[in-house]
Parts: structure tokens; sequence; C-alpha cells
């Protein structure tokens, strides 16, 4: 006697767990044979083409399911499955909306329409349907990583820790939870504790490549090179293929001074994935470190690809789009009718950096506007009165948003630097304090020679760290006759100039009035006034070599921050020619560095060189 459909069906499903597929389609299809309209075997039939990826076929058999039984919630359901994976999310959520009608409560529905409002970025809209998902199957791992993944693209991270600890409650088995919630922890400087649940993810699933590389980065970022080159270099051994442990493990010996090793990996990364941007991006920054202008910029354009990197362009996203619906200047020689705009990208310091290519730009005859930090345009406009400046916003000025061309400051060099050779070009000065302003400043402080002084970085994470010392790490420097210490750096100084009288017998000036970070007009006009400014890699490092101050930069062990604080063996900086690096290998820690600063500065002083 033959099978019913129904027992046809079950004994498929039951080979389709034990993964035999083939087996299990065939015996739908005598299903189907039996009974043609049946709807269940059609929705299995749809389904097991939806997992195998065979979206047309899954399409027709759903439809066929429906035909027959429109009030099949879960048929519904897998069409907006199949309609979301083929690229039609509003049908999509259509068919999920038309599955809730029938079952209000189906938790596969709210999840599929939570995926599909997350990807059209509706952020609000699809934590409500994950919400809703989880109360009729709180135990769904896959619900919670997309909760918790949801909070993170809002920036909510530590309610996307609380949503991966819900989950682990339910699913403590379910490496995938330790592993976002490792990466939200990163998010909020929790070091130590993503670390803790990488070890749990990687306890789970030992095999699995991106948890490795995760935690290699993560011990990157902790100053752990060993541990971080040896994630790294367990993807290379298990997965030689895999570009990640090639780019990770390059970074690793970037970090540690070996740019040409690190150089080498990069390229073997590429050679094995030639769209990966953020190896693109490490390969320039290795490149530019060396000074190969030429091989450099090429690839630093890759910043602009879709990377980790790209949000490190604007802090709006939208903004980069606005850039790309422009037409691209491609430099000098490219006529273009209308004025084309330069667009600020980064940080502040990389924009006065990209900047001080303005004379070129002028010299080029190509029309032009330029957008710089609010904070600064009185001193560009100053510089530059014949330049049309525009100030940074998001979204941008609209004179950006409707020139002839566009194009990213940071890829000025590109047509301007393509050698050592070319920096000769390089302006001693391309910035100008408020002359009134100086001279309040020059009176107020005084006489005796005026040492400016900045020791930290507004930068967290592995970089920061290597950026930042403490104000009494520069004490000595305060300790030497004939100096007065004038205080420049941003941000809370008050406890660090409070507590140099009682441990180290010095004291640094402060002017109280003046924001350091909002005031930047101001804070040009106190560098003016000061003879030397001794300082970390920061902002005021920029500032002062805008305005060919004397600059004395400070970095341990002779590896540069980033690639413009690089020198040739001469100890000055090309991109600022006021600048002069102070490091060694021997100077491992801020104290050294300040030690041998100090005698240098002692000797000056007393020669009475300004």
């Amino acid at each position: 006697m033959a099978k019913k459909p129904a027992g046809r069906i079950a004994q498929a499903l039951a080979l389709k767990r034990q993964g035999q597929w083939q087996q299990a389609e065939a015996l739908l299809r005598k299903a189907l044979a039996v009974r043609p309209g049946d709807a269940e075997a059609l929705y299995h039939l749809a389904l097991l083409k939806t997992e195998t990826g065979a979206f047309t076929e899954a399409h027709f058999f759903t439809i066929a399911a429906l035909e027959a039984d429109p009030a099949f919630f879960r048929a519904h359901t897998l069409l907006g499955r199949i309609q979301a994976e083929t690229g039609s999310p509003e049908l999509a959520l259509q068919s999920y909306d038309q599955a809730l009608v029938i079952a209000p409560r189906e938790a596969d529905a709210h999840f599929g329409r939570g995926v599909v409002l997350q990807r059209l970025e509706r952020f609000e809209d699809a934590l409500a349907s994950y919400d809703l998902s989880l109360a009729s199957a709180p135990d769904r791992a896959e619900v919670w990583c997309n909760h918790g993944n949801t909070l993170v693209a809002l920036k909510r991270f530590e309610d996307a820790v609380k949503s991966f600890d819900h989950g682990l409650k339910y699913r403590p088995d379910v490496g995938m939870l330790h592993y976002n919630r490792a990466s939200a922890l990163n998010a909020l400087g929790r070091g130590a504790e993503a670390l803790t649940a990488y070890e749990r993810a990687l306890a789970l699933e030992p095999g699995n490549v991106d948890f490795r590389n995760n935690r290699g980065n993560t011990r990157y970022e902790a100053g752990d090179h060993a541990g971080a080159a040896a994630d790294f270099q367990w993807i290379i051994d298990h997965d030689p293929q895999n570009a990640q442990g090639y780019n990770g493990l390059g970074m690793t010996l970037h970090d540690q001074g070996d740019v040409d090793a690190a150089e080498k990996l990069y390229e073997r990364a590429l050679a094995l994935n030639p769209d990966f941007p953020d190896v693109h991006h490490n390969l320039a920054v290795s490149r530019l470190h060396k000074r190969d202008f030429a091989g450099g910029w090429s690839e630093y354009d890759h910043r602009c690809d879709p990377n980790a990197y790209r949000a490190n362009l604007r802090k709006k996203a939208p903004s980069i789009a606005d850039f790309e619906r422009l037409p691209l200047w491609k430099g000098p020689g490219h006529k273009v009718a209308a004025a084309v705009g330069i667009w600020y990208e980064q940080g502040i310091g990389d924009q006065i950096l990209f900047s001080t290519m303005i004379p070129e730009l002028m010299e080029s005859g190509q029309p032009f506007l330029y957008e710089v930090d609010t904070r600064l345009l009185p001193a560009y406009q100053r510089a530059f009165p014949g330049v049309k400046f525009v100030a940074l916003n998001d979204p941008p000025d609209v004179a950006l948003t409707t020139a002839g061309a566009a194009l990213f400051c940071g890829s000025l060099p590109g047509f301007f630097r393509p050698s050592v050779a070319s920096f000769a070009r390089q302006p001693r000065r391309i910035l100008q304090a408020a002359s009134g302003r100086v001279e309040h400043y020059r009176s107020r402080l005084g006489d005796g020679f005026k040492l400016a002084l900045s020791w930290r970085s507004a930068r967290v994470g592995r970089l920061g760290a290597s950026k930042s010392g403490s104000l009494a790490d520069f004490a000595p420097l305060l300790a030497i006759p004939g100096v007065r210490g004038i205080d420049v750096q941003y941000g809370d100084t008050v406890a660090e100039r409070e507590g140099l009288p009682q441990t180290h017998g010095v004291q640094i000036e402060h002017v109280e009035e003046v924001d350091f970070y909002n005031d930047l007009d101001e804070v040009l006009a106190i560098l003016e006034a000061c003879d030397l400014l001794i300082t970390t890699s920061n902002a005021n490092a920029h500032l002062a070599g805008a305005l060919g101050k004397p600059v004395w930069l400070l970095y341990p062990s002779e590896r540069a921050p980033f690639h413009y604080w690089a020198h040739g063996g001469d100890h000055r900086c090309l991109w600022y020619p006021s600048v002069e690096i102070i490091s060694g290998l021997e100077l491992t820690d801020w104290p050294r560095l300040v030690a041998r600063a100090a005698e240098r500065l002692r000797v000056r002083v007393a020669e009475g060189a300004v």
C-alpha cells in the first residue's frame, strides 16, 4: 500500500535532519505526485530549496503552497524570507505582516521582519520586532544576537551588553552571543572584559577564525603584542588562504617597529584578497612611514572604500554619501568649470596637515572652495584671504554639495607630494594667529622663556596610550631656570596642575578663561606668544607646526604614532619644517624622553636661543 503524503513528509523531514537532503526532496516530490496541491509538502519543498539557495524554485513552491492554503502563515513567513534574500525588502515586510495578521505571535515572522528592518537601518522598528519575537520565543539565540547588534548600531552599547547577557541566560552554549558581547564591550573601552568574552566564545568554537581574529585585534589594542601575534599566526597556520591573519600580524609587527616585515605581510594579504580595504589602508600607512610616497598615496585612497576605516572620514555617514554623489576631481590638469569642493575628513590634525597644500592648490588655477573646522575658520581666512572657506558641518554646506566636483582633502598629497623631493615646496607656515591677541598674551605671560606644554591625546585605546603621558612626566622641564611653563593641554588639567608644587616643587601657568578645545583662535595666539612647544602627538603639534612655531614632538622608541611624524634620520618633520622629533630606540618611556628634552632645553635657555 502506498504511503500517504503526511507519512512521506514526516520521513522527508527526518532525512533532512540527518543531512540527506536529496533523499528528502525526492520523498517530498513523491508526496506531491500523490496529492499535487498538498500545502504542507509544497511548503517543506520550498523551505528545502530556500536553505540550499535555490530561491527561484523556492518562490514557485511557496506561492503554490499559499494558493492551496491562503491562511498558511508559515508560508507567508517563508515568502518574506525569500523576498528579503532576493532583494525585495518592502515585499518581504508585506509578507511578514500578512503572516502576523493570521498568527500575531508568530516568532519567525517577527524575527524576519526585524532582520529586514535592520538591513534598512530602521533600527528602532527592528528592535520592536525582535522584542515581539522574543516575547514568544525567549530562548532563540539568533534573535538575541540581532537584538544586541541593533543596539550596537544605535550606539547603545550598554544596552547591547545587557541584551547579550539576557540571551546568554537562555543559551550560554552559543559562541556567537559571547562574541557579539565582546564587540559591544570593546566599543565601551572595556577590553579586559571583552577578552574574557572572546575566551568563552573560542572555548565553544575553537576553530572559528573570526573569533580568533577579533581576539587578536583586542589583544593588539591592549598592547599585548605577543598574544595578538599568536592569534594571527594561528589563523595563518590553520587557514593559510585567509587574509585576516596576515593583516593582523602585519599590524602587530608594524606597531613594534618592523615596518618592512609588516609591508610584506600586507602584500601577501592583498594577493589573497585584493578587495580587502583595511589591508590597502594598512599597506598605505606602512609605505608612508618609509617615505615611499608614490606607493603609499595610491593605497591611501582605499580609506574611502567600505571598511572599518571609512567611518573615520566623517562623523555622520550620510555626508560621505553626499560626497559620493559628486564627480571626483582628478587633480591638476582636470579642469572643472565650477569650483571644486575640498572636503574635510578625519580629525582636526589631519585637516591641518592636508591643508598645507592650499598654496599649490591655488597655483593650479582650478577654482575651489575648502571646508575647514569651524574653530579654525578665522585663522584660515586671515592666512588665505583670496580663498573661499566653508565651515565644517554635517550635513555639509550646500556650496560643497553643489560644487562642480569633489575631493577629500586627504587625497591632495597624492597630487602634490609624490616624493621626498616634493616636500621642498612645503610652506613653513600656513596659519596666522590674530595679531592683537598675540600681543595680549605676550604681555600677559611676561618675560622669560615661555614654554608651552601639552602631554596627552584625546584618543583612547592603544594609540591614545602611545601618545599620552602625564604632566608629572614633564615636570623636569619646568624646573629649568628661566623657563615659564604654559599649560596648553586641552581637557581638564586642574588636578595635575594643582599637584605639581607638592610633588615636584614646580608650577605651570594656565589661562583659565580659554577653552583649549573649542577656542582655537585663542590657542593659536597663545602658541604664537610662546617661544617653544614641547608636546606629544596631538592637535597642538599641528597647530603650532602650522604657525611655523618651534615644536619638539616626543614619542618613545622611534615608533612614530602616525606616518607624518616618522623622520628619515634627521629628526625633522617633512610636513611642518618647524617641528623637530625627539625620540630614540633607547628612549622607551616618557621620563627618558623628557630627560633628553630637558638636557637640550637647559642649553637652549642658557644660550638665550628663541
